[in-house]
């Protein structure tokens, strides 16, 4: 089977000015023989000829890469749309003017606290202030998308709420997304329990409902997956799988490839400098797990009436819920059928 790329993630370093304890790819030091820029431009023509469209920049932080702007050029020279993701604490005024001069489609700057002391906690550092002020000043910038990235996890679920508030007629995006297992730094501590995924299904579906068209609410492909409730059927009623692999592509600053840079050590494919990009894409040998991964369905996922269309939802959401891609107990759907069958027996 042909499968046509569109979507790239690119880690364009792993250097970073934070050590956030989330973050999948233990970001904080480069990795030392990162691809060159006369490779990646090699890269950007393998990704151009194979049909990838738009492209995602992300770190560690893109900005501790000095030529980080020539390299989003060559990408917008190869025909492909820029995603910018970005700390924000290194952005200045020069940076906003070259942000504007690539014409991305989306700069998006991460924000995990509602409030300086939740940010904190999540980031190590005092930058809550001079993000929330960035944000308004991207979007005066007249940019196609801005957007605000919340990755929600026990410290600061309870500010569900309080990140809403912010965002309401501002134009500004909210992209919510949830904390899943990664890296070295991680704390299992910081995934949501049961109760606490029920309470982020309730305000999805309350401030997406409430405020729509006030509130530019977006999700990711961590939620939903073929809700019952009428309210939350927006959220991947049409879904056929993870995309890693079949839709979407990895990239670490290194050339190790993924087909999710969310995953971790296990899932990398192979190497850019040994095998080249369009051999890793097309070939049967790589991908097997997520193009054939209805064959690894097991749990509750196995039983679900959607499995096989499924195919358990988000792989990296899976593996933090059950240690495998095959079985996501971060179904909105299953948290339905668990509150019928409660409602119905006690």
């Amino acid at each position: 089977m042909s499968y046509k790329l569109g979507f790239c993630v690119l880690e364009l370093t792993n250097k970073c000015n934070l050590r956030c304890p989330h973050c999948a790819s233990d970001s904080g030091c480069s990795r030392g023989d990162e691809l060159s820029r006369t490779e990646l431009q090699q890269v950007f023509r393998d990704l151009s000829e194979l049909g990838c469209h738009t492209m995602s920049m992300l770190g560690g932080e893109i900005l501790l890469r000095a030529d980080w702007f020539e390299i989003c050029q060559d990408a917008r020279k190869a025909g492909m749309d820029l995603q910018l993701i970005t700390n924000g604490l290194l952005v200045n005024g020069e940076v906003r003017r070259k942000f504007l001069k690539l014409k991305p489609q989306t700069v998006a700057v991460s924000l995990d606290g509602a409030s300086r002391e939740t940010y904190r906690k999540q980031r190590g550092i005092d930058g809550y202030d001079r993000c929330m002020e960035l944000l308004h000043r991207l979007y005066e910038d007249g940019h196609r998308q801005v957007s605000a990235i919340t990755t929600f996890s026990s410290v600061n679920i309870h500010e569900f709420d309080d990140f809403a508030d912010l965002f309401i007629d501002t134009g500004i995006v909210w992209q919510v997304q949830l904390v899943h297992k990664a890296g070295h730094r991680f704390d299992d501590r910081l995934l949501l329990d049961h109760e606490q995924y029920a309470f982020f299904a309730d305000k999805v579906k309350y401030w997406m409902n409430e405020y729509n068209g006030r509130l530019k609410l977006r999700h990711m492909d961590d939620f939903g997956y073929f809700a019952i409730t009428p309210e939350l059927r927006f959220t991947h009623q049409v879904w056929d799988g993870c995309p890693a692999g079949r839709r979407v592509i990895g990239i670490r600053s290194n050339g190790d490839v993924l087909g999710c840079l969310s995953l971790g050590d296990d899932f990398a494919e192979a190497n850019l400098r040994q095998v080249p990009l369009k051999e890793i894409w097309q070939s049967d040998k790589y991908f097997q797990r997520f193009r054939n991964k209805e064959q690894h369905l097991c749990g509750k996922c196995a039983k679900c009436s959607f499995g096989r269309i499924c195919k358990a939802g988000c792989s990296a959401m899976a593996i933090s819920g059950s240690g495998t891609i095959g079985d996501n107990p971060y179904c909105v759907r299953r948290l339905e059928e668990e509150r019928i069958l409660t409602d119905m027996f006690g």
